[in-house]
């Protein structure tokens, strides 16, 4: 059985911004409860791995929106993984019409790391013995996204208990909302592109300062805690 996994979902007003537009945010979302799902059914859910002391970590999310995405619009979210390497996991997914119409186009790259000693673990053997899809969305891996130069006062943000996920780290969604709520996108711009590099894990009540740099359309975000270590970089490409 090829590891392919769909789900029709309707999106929300709540999916939206003030502006209308989609939140990254609701698309990081969709990621994640699909790949949730599909590792679930799979045998390597959250679960699964916590009783062989294995977490899932994800180090790097990317999307692309390839259409035009309307509050209230039923769509069909599709998730696959791809072989692994010897460490990394990537996840492959595409969010369509029902009429199979393509809307946005995703990709993540994800670690197993041991639940109490947090040092990550091999690959192998992780995934059930089935046929992998091999349709890759993104080309070769995901590149490095640069630290933005911690000039100026920046934005602040302190994560709450209702930031956490599972895991006990913040939800892997909350940094996008970080990241928007900075950078404040006047009307007139959307977001066409986002990633996110996730370097260390953000705990409830670390104060993370956000530095940004403008680079004509593309915004360069980094969240830095108190000592200065970069906790996460991100990339928004704007039109």
């Amino acid at each position: 059985m090829v590891m392919v996994f769909e789900k029709e979902y309707e999106l929300r007003g709540s999916d939206f911004d003030c502006c209308d537009r989609l939140r990254p945010a609701s698309v990081l979302d969709l990621f994640q409860d699909v790949a949730g799902i599909h590792a679930t059914r799979l045998g390597v859910g959250f679960d699964d791995l916590i009783a062989r002391e294995m977490i899932w970590v994800l180090t790097k999310v990317k999307y692309e929106v390839v259409g035009a995405v309307r509050r209230y619009d039923r769509v069909r979210v599709r998730t696959w993984p791809l072989p692994p390497s010897r460490v990394n996991f990537r996840r492959e997914y595409c969010i369509e019409e029902l009429d199979g119409t393509p809307l946005v186009h995703g990709t993540s790259e994800w670690v197993v790391v041991h639940s109490e000693k947090r040092r990550v673990l091999p690959a192998g053997n992780v995934y059930p013995d089935e046929e992998y899809c091999l349709q890759q969305l993104f080309e070769g891996r995901l590149r490095k996204i640069p630290a933005a130069p911690a000039e100026g006062a920046g934005y602040g943000v302190t994560p709450t208990f209702t930031h956490l996920d599972i895991n006990g780290h913040v939800n892997n969604t909350k940094y996008a909302d970080y990241v928007l709520d900075a950078l404040q996108l006047p009307q007139g711009k959307a977001v066409r592109a986002f990633q996110i590099d996730y370097h260390r894990e953000l705990l409830l009540g670390t104060p993370v300062q956000l530095h940004w740099q403008w680079q004509e359309d593309t915004a360069l975000v980094c969240g830095r805690n108190a000592e200065g270590e970069n906790m996460f970089c991100c990339s928004v490409v704007c039109e």
